[in-house]
């Protein structure tokens, strides 16, 4: 049975003692709350609990696809989130509609608002930003999860979005995302700050050799041509032919409507898996990048063949079967025969 005091998770089956030693002298160490005398003693039990619980080593609220930097990132937005109001109004939030409200609270608290009283703060955030020659965007944050990178606004923004969405990102809250593997995500997270920062957004960064390399402009720019694999759910397993930021998009969607079964769209087009063979005449001829995903596609495509027996058909012509006899032409007279007596 709980002690006195004791306060239940709801959604967690998690009972947390307010009393335990370890929870009391690791909310010491975290900032004070602000509001009034109860919302603090109420929101102090809370947070501590929630942080409990984010500390335990089981994967973050079950959320099987959080890396090791969200992991870290979410434990920073919530030491950081001092409105005891907010506690107490989150505090019946099931799982994943926490950890989202987390970040947005948090980000907000420690990209536009940090803690006057806390000096290293402000030297962490001023060190890892980077701000272009004329500022008329949102900071963006940019950094790496396992397959992806990722770029957090601190506010809405229709221009910087609609940039996103040209080079690939899609929005999963708190973040906009892009698939990237491992060999190439450094350059595609170097290439997307470049681009913000050409775009007048501040942008950043807390990995020191990340940032160093946008400094430098050091990256290997994206083929503005390329064969990906569709994310999309009503297109999935197709060829998603990607032009958004090439020169000449009009040449792009009249060249790639002449592919069999292409859906093509001003800024892309979609082809069916099954016509790998012209994908790869297509995009060698128009200079397309396939991309290691859309190769993946290609080969598993070929497997399914691989097994088969190649056949070179050569339908026959029917031999022997006399013509059908020409109809007369019509006079419009009618046959004696035929006529009344």
């Amino acid at each position: 049975m709980p002690t006195t005091g004791a306060m239940v998770i709801p959604g967690e089956d998690i009972i947390i003692d307010p009393a335990d030693k370890t929870g009391d002298e690791a909310e010491a160490q975290l900032p004070g709350l602000t509001g009034s005398d109860k919302q603090v003693s109420w929101a102090t039990e809370i947070r501590t609990s929630r942080i409990n619980i984010a500390k335990s080593d089981t994967m973050l609220f079950g959320m099987l696809s959080t890396s090791r930097e969200q992991s870290e990132e979410f434990m920073i937005c919530l030491q950081s989130i001092r409105r005891a109001h907010w506690w107490i109004e989150t505090r019946t939030l099931g799982r994943g509609q926490f950890m989202a409200a987390a970040f947005d609270e948090g980000l907000k608290t420690r990209y536009v608002t940090p803690p006057k009283d806390n000096a290293t703060a402000h030297a962490v955030l001023d060190e890892a930003l980077l701000a272009p020659t004329k500022t008329h965007g949102p900071i963006a944050e940019v950094s790496l999860a396992t397959g992806k990178v990722r770029v957090v606004l601190i506010e809405f923004d229709e221009a910087t979005n609609t940039l996103l969405k040209r080079c690939g990102y899609r929005w999963d809250a708190p973040a906009w995302t892009r698939r990237a593997v491992d060999d190439v995500a450094g350059h595609r997270a170097v290439e997307i700050a470049v681009r913000l920062l050409a775009h007048g957004c501040p942008v950043r960064i807390f990995d020191e050799a990340l940032r160093q390399r946008v400094v430098e402009n050091d990256y290997e720019p994206e083929s503005p041509r390329r064969v990906e694999v569709s994310t999309s759910a009503k297109y999935s397993t197709k060829f998603h032919l990607v032009w958004s930021l090439d020169s000449h998009p009009a040449q792009c969607k009249k060249a790639a409507s002449q592919l069999r079964g292409a859906k093509a769209f001003d800024d892309g087009a979609y082809v069916t898996a099954s016509h790998f063979e012209e994908i790869q005449d297509f995009a060698s001829q128009n200079g397309f990048t396939i991309t290691p995903e859309a190769q993946s596609l290609i080969d598993a495509e070929k497997q399914k063949f691989s097994g088969s027996v190649k056949v070179v058909a050569q339908p026959k012509t029917a031999e022997g079967v006399p013509p059908k006899p020409a109809l007369a032409a019509a006079t419009g007279e009618i046959d004696a025969e035929l006529l009344d007596d």
